[in-house]
């Protein structure tokens, strides 16, 4: 109850305007009682985050199961950016949340959830393809990541192209990249 209220009033007012004693009227309780959940309001914001960041982990979960060639890589990679855009641009709270917060706890947990990902990626790939160095190939899917969380921020801002143009252009830059990296584990 009290995220979905801090979510509605980050969405009504900015993430700048959030205020704990608006947060406890909105949702007919106490700050008193807010504050035995949540330290202050940038742990409210970040317990949403997380929310929103285990959401993500679902779509990344369910889309890896699809995951199993290399004529798979671009439909999965196109797969998950759709679906994380489109939850972006359906909660307008996460955007400012990942985009407008300065919140050193925030940019430590976004770091953290490319990690996760990166490992469930990883592990997905080890478990069908050959890496040709398995820290190298950690480190390139670290790279894609968190460069994937910087092309969804850049479609949301820019007016150069549409997300799709962007999407696409980093999608082909990941994909023309894997072979270097990845090779088809033969069949023995």
């Amino acid at each position: 109850m009290i995220l979905e209220t801090v979510k509605i009033l980050i969405e009504e007012k900015g993430i700048e305007h959030l205020k704990v004693a608006d947060i406890a009227k909105r949702a007919d309780t106490s700050m008193g009682s807010i504050y035995q959940y949540f330290s202050n309001k940038d742990a409210i914001v970040l317990a949403l985050a997380e929310h929103f960041t285990e959401t993500i982990h679902g779509i990344v979960d369910h889309n890896l199961l699809e995951l199993n060639t290399f004529d798979d890589l671009r439909r999965f990679m196109l797969k998950n950016f759709d679906d994380i855009y489109r939850l972006h641009r359906n909660e307008p709270a996460l955007r400012q949340i990942w985009f407008d917060s300065i919140n050193p706890e925030l940019n430590r947990l976004a770091i953290a959830d490319c990690q996760i990902n990166t490992e469930k990626i990883y592990h997905r790939l080890v478990d069908h393809f050959e890496p040709t160095d398995k820290a190298l190939l950690r480190r390139f899917i670290l790279l894609m990541c968190y460069q994937f969380g910087n092309i969804i921020r850049l479609c949301f801002e820019t007016d150069e192209s549409t997300p799709e143009q962007l999407r696409d252009l980093f999608i082909e830059m990941m994909v023309v990249n894997a072979p270097e990296y990845l090779r088809e584990k033969v069949s023995s």
